[in-house]
């Protein structure tokens, strides 16, 4: 592999004194120092192996990242290495890069076990892989620290495909994949995160090219929607509310007692007005008795007309 990059995609950001971010490497991946790395051209291509799991310690820049859960066991498979390249691209330095570089090459053997082991296909954990390492050395190489240093002589790219870089190649596989989403959706939702997390490869230099990869970006989100549905727009589509536990007496008294009681009641309540509105009116019909029999004395004692 040639130390050269032809691959124009590749450019030193510049440097944001406001952002204190620092990727840090994680404990225990420091290499021997007597232990000499063999020339680019000796290495020999990776073939993947039924390995035992990788351990490797979590690094600080993806405590709070997780997507251990969801439709996509690629995504899943591929979070630390996501969460990396999102921590990285906005780094301003890093005090061990040869430790990241081995931190870096253990966890994409680890996301090449965890997909395999997922059900995930050969070509389409292959082709993942290629866009993974694509991003990684994008992310480097484009900070202040990873320009400076050696990251270029042996990439990630080189190393498990034998190629300098893939910064044009990355949308040619977007291009071809795309034709066919109900086959590559898994593949399509990694390359749609990738493009969301700030990955610009041969658009970092073409003109307008922010806008024309937000436009492929939204294009991508419309054929991952058209095939997966539209999304859930609830918050949490599984909420339920706290059931009524409490052991109520309507829970035990049958319905047909409840209407018979409320019957009686209304039967007593309108006995009661009944016979009351009869007490209350006796007394006047007593009145008006009397005063129709004194009328009726009072006619028979007027003297008769002749």
């Amino acid at each position: 592999m040639s130390v050269d990059n032809p691959d124009k995609t590749v450019f030193r950001q510049p440097i944001n004194r406001g952002d204190g971010t620092v990727v840090r490497p994680m404990p225990g991946g420091r290499a021997p120092s007597n232990q000499a790395s063999p020339p680019p051209s000796m290495q020999q291509p990776y073939q993947p192996q039924p390995a035992q799991p990788v351990s490797m310690p979590r690094a600080n820049v993806v405590d709070n990242f997780s997507t251990t859960s969801g439709l996509n066991p690629l995504v899943n498979a591929a979070a630390t290495l996501l969460a990396v390249f999102s921590k990285t691209r906005e780094s301003l330095s890093h005090p061990n890069v040869g430790s990241l570089h081995q931190q870096l090459d253990r966890e994409i053997k680890t996301f090449d076990m965890k997909a395999r082991n997922g059900g995930i296909k050969e070509d389409t954990v292959m082709v993942s892989r290629y866009l993974l390492c694509t991003i990684l050395d994008e992310a480097v190489l484009n900070t202040p620290w990873g320009a400076e240093s050696a990251w270029n002589q042996r990439t990630l790219l080189g190393i498990f495909h034998k190629e300098t870089a893939g910064g044009e190649k990355f949308f040619a596989i977007l291009d071809r994949l795309r034709n066919t989403p109900a086959e590559n959706i898994e593949v399509l939702e990694l390359i749609y995160i990738c493009l969301s997390l700030g990955y610009e490869g041969k658009y970092r230099v073409v003109a307008r090219g922010r806008d024309q990869l937000e436009q492929l970006r939204d294009d991508l989100f419309f054929i991952i929607r058209s095939y997966r549905g539209e999304y859930e727009r609830s918050l949490s589509p599984c909420w339920q509310g706290l059931a009524n536990s409490r052991n109520t007496l309507l829970n035990y008294i049958p319905m047909w007692v409840v209407a018979s009681v409320f019957v009686g009641i209304m039967a007593l309540t309108y006995s009661g007005f009944r016979y009351w509105l009869d007490e209350s009116s006796y007394s006047v019909s007593q009145q008006l008795s009397e005063i129709k029999s004194e009328n009726n004395q009072t006619v028979k004692d007027l003297p008769s007309a002749n």
